[in-house]
């Protein structure tokens, strides 16, 4: 009898849990549709693993289901970022110019999630850490721990009202902090205005644009990344012509449902040295190798073992 309660009780246990994991993973979807239609404009301060800070103005507008974000700098240069759906430009201040780049399909916090969220269940468990005030509001604290050791821990904020992520917090396996990515105060816009989405121009400034003279292609896959880490899929492929030389680069784009890792292909001249090793840059891990003729850049927030398999799986096509 009292084996036949104890198994009663485990098995009402583990209906709870997953009643509970079920309502979490609601909570991310929610999260998910709040981060590209709540209107809002804050102060976002982002710390790294060596306590560097960087603040940044934002503001988001949806306008009859179209996005609209301009990100500004608070610290250092006012270089600016303005994103109209996935696509995005910046402007980068140097010195007495204005570099123009164009960047596509960014993935910018707060806007953290995927639509689909069946990626992140078969790569992270969930739990809930509770209810903690986040930029003066009630946010419930989820934790996405990985199954595997390819990926990091997430601990994102959700606010209670919005359901917007207030906070994120990215930490290895030895819970060291690697990056801390926050809202310091926020405001809930009721209006779609969108007369701030625009640059202002500095008339003492020459403007440069696209200052590498590369031209994005659709030219032919001649490489691949062959047996990828589990848990990555492939979301984006490009190539690059640089005008005046008949070279091509290539850029692969990977992601298991919250971290993204870019696999960047060039030719190294032959008077330059290719590189080869680990670095590390603000919260992303670099892995470099060389492979006929080729240069290889693999960049993430992951562990550098996660890069090096990559890179060590990237080859030409047959």
């Amino acid at each position: 009898m009292l084996r036949l309660l104890l198994a009663i009780f485990l098995q009402l246990g583990l209906q709870n849990l997953a009643v509970s994991d079920e309502n979490l993973w609601e909570v991310v979807k929610e999260s998910s549709v709040a981060s590209i239609q709540t209107n809002y404009s804050g102060i976002i301060s982002t710390t790294d693993e060596n306590k560097n800070i960087q603040s940044t103005r934002v503001i988001h507008v949806n306008l009859k289901g179209e996005e609209f974000l301009k990100i500004e700098k608070i610290d250092g240069a006012p270089n600016l970022l303005l994103m109209h759906q996935t696509d995005a430009v910046i402007y980068d201040n140097d010195k007495d110019k204005i570099l123009i780049q164009k960047k596509q399909n960014a993935k910018l916090f707060p806007n953290i999630f995927p639509s689909n969220l069946n990626r992140l269940k078969e790569n992270y468990d969930i739990l809930s850490g509770g209810k903690i005030r986040v930029a003066d509001r009630l946010a419930q604290l989820l934790v996405f721990t990985p199954k595997d050791e390819y990926r990091y821990f997430y601990h994102l904020w959700i606010d209670d009202e919005t359901s917007l992520p207030l906070k994120m917090v990215i930490t290895d396996n030895n819970k060291k902090t690697i990056e801390n990515i926050a809202f310091g105060n926020i405001e809930f816009l009721s209006n779609e205005d969108i007369s701030w989405f625009r640059p202002k121009f500095d008339p003492s400034k020459k403007y440069s644009i696209n200052e590498n003279k590369a031209v994005v292609e659709q030219g032919k896959k001649v490489w691949s990344i062959s047996e990828a880490p589990p848990g990555f899929e492939e979301v984006s492929y490009q190539t690059k012509r640089y005008v005046g030389l008949n070279t091509f680069a290539h850029q692969f784009i990977y992601s298991d449902g919250l971290s993204f890792i870019s696999i960047f292909i060039h030719p190294v001249p032959k008077k330059q040295k290719p590189q080869v090793g680990i670095s590390r840059r603000g919260s992303s891990n670099i892995v470099a190798e060389y492979k006929k003729g080729y240069q290889i850049l693999a960049v993430g927030s992951v562990p550098a073992d996660t890069l090096q398999s990559f890179a060590n799986k990237v080859d030409l096509n047959q």
